[in-house]
């Protein structure tokens, strides 16, 4: 049954109405619950997902928020080439032999044909690793045939209608579809998580049917859509207002002067710009009084955005369109994929909408940007607490989701609850890379109790 969550009135209280506070670490655990749905592009198209509460633990809901994974891969189309014409080795075409159109919004080789336009060393898992050009002609017709290179979709707000339902009472959260933006805000994650006006219980074994109605038009990928808050473990024995002054208790207030100090812990993970790949790091917890996590931040680290190409130092002027060609450019900028930056459009594009034959040299290195951008990190994680054998959420997250816009500008995430970890425990994070290649740092941001404190026995 849906129920509204109630305040205690102080910690003396939850004192008295509730067990002692030495099994409530178990009891009390921030957790995210996530839906996802596939999103096809075509405007009027109802996609559906249904969230299913695990069976041991109630769950309250604070807040709601979603990020889109956005496929940004697309057709180029035809290269300007011609049919029938020789073979020729993939690094030999040139830029004139691009699209102006794909220059300008993005161009970048397909990761599924790596192997066609370089040669490669095989990688963990199913990858391959870049290590030149291939020596092996293509065909213009197999290129215009083939996706070997795609255009890269700039990033997009999406927008959609949804809905939700809680089908254990049958209750509906709104009184007809709502729109993302009128009640979630933007999807680039700019903005704070949109907490409910009131907690929200839902039963062990319960299920929450969300419905959305696509409103954006060729926009292809994955749309999270997530309940953060806190489960409240079954295995307790004390009734429903005491577990609501469980769940209120005022941590901080129960903290003694001196035995607290603020600390982070930092994640490092070295992003290779691979999709699906997947690597972990490990929190090793000191072996004081414990660590109480209260929030989450994040950041991708990357490296200078200005793509540089090798050309003939004696020269004065570059013919971009026919002297220009894929061999000149470092392999990452291909693979992670390049722009004309947009405030250069008028110098490397002339009045007839050709590429500029008689760019000056001094320039090269400045009118191509990298799309390897902070701000565009994509990736999915989730976080285990090995020491009591707990996730944290049900399936893996995508960044926005579940933390915000990736250049910073939004709050931290904020725990529904702070996280106990136990001394000597670890905390394992994991990551399934979308987009980008860098430094990415997840930091878990709290405080850690000093050896010797009297509330490592009393904190929950």
């Amino acid at each position: 049954m849906l129920k509204q969550h109630h305040r205690s009135r102080s910690a003396a209280h939850f004192q008295r109405g509730a067990p002692a506070s030495g099994d409530v670490a178990g009891r009390v655990v921030p957790f995210d619950y996530a839906a996802q749905f596939p999103i096809t592009g075509k405007p009027g198209t109802v996609q559906q997902d249904v969230i299913n509460i695990s069976p041991e633990a109630t769950f309250v809901a604070l807040g709601i928020s979603y990020g889109f994974e956005q496929e940004r891969g697309r057709s180029i189309g035809t290269l300007n080439l011609t049919s029938g014409g020789p073979p020729f080795l993939p690094g030999a075409l040139t830029l004139g032999q691009i699209p102006v159109d794909v220059l300008a919004e993005g161009f970048r080789v397909n990761p599924r044909y790596l192997p066609i336009v370089f040669e490669t060393l095989p990688d963990e898992g199913e990858g391959v690793v870049p290590t030149g050009f291939s020596q092996n002609p293509i065909t213009p017709d197999f290129l215009n045939q083939t996706p070997v290179f795609e255009r890269v979709q700039s990033t997009v707000n999406i927008e959609f209608l949804f809905s939700m339902v809680d089908t254990a009472t049958g209750r509906e959260f709104q009184d007809q579809p709502t729109h993302n933006i009128a009640s979630l805000g933007s999807s680039d994650g700019r903005r704070p998580f949109r907490m409910l006006s009131r907690p929200v219980h839902f039963l062990p074994r319960s299920t929450i049917r969300i419905q959305i109605v696509e409103r954006s038009d060729d926009v292809r990928g994955t749309l999270f859509i997530v309940l953060f808050g806190y489960k409240l473990g079954a295995s307790s024995a004390c009734g429903e207002a005491a577990q609501a002054s469980l769940a209120s208790m005022d941590v901080d207030s129960m903290l003694p002067a001196g035995k607290v100090i603020p600390f982070d812990y930092v994640t490092r993970f070295q992003l290779q710009g691979r999709e699906n790949h997947r690597v972990d790091d490990e929190i090793a917890i000191n072996t004081e009084g414990g660590y109480y996590a209260t929030s989450v931040g994040y950041g991708l680290q990357v490296e200078d955005g200005n793509v540089q190409f090798n050309v003939d130092p004696t020269l004065t002027t570059v013919d971009l369109a026919t002297k220009v060609t894929l061999s000149n450019f470092p392999i990452s900028a291909l693979t992670d994929g390049f722009r004309i930056r947009p405030g250069f459009m008028r110098l490397v594009v002339n009045d007839l909408g050709t590429l500029n034959t008689a760019l000056p040299v001094d320039l090269v290195h400045s009118i191509f940007e990298t799309l390897n951008r902070a701000e565009d990190v994509s990736f999915r994680y989730s976080i285990f607490d090995s020491g009591t054998g707990r996730e944290l959420q049900n399936e893996p997250i995508q960044n926005i989701a579940g933390l915000g816009i990736a250049n910073g500008d939004r709050p931290f995430k904020k725990l529904a609850r702070p996280l106990h970890l136990e001394p000597r425990s670890t905390l394992r994070v994991s990551i399934e890379e979308r987009f980008g290649r860098g430094a990415l740092f997840i930091v878990l941001q709290g405080y850690k109790l000093l050896a010797g404190s009297a509330s490592a026995e009393r904190m929950p």
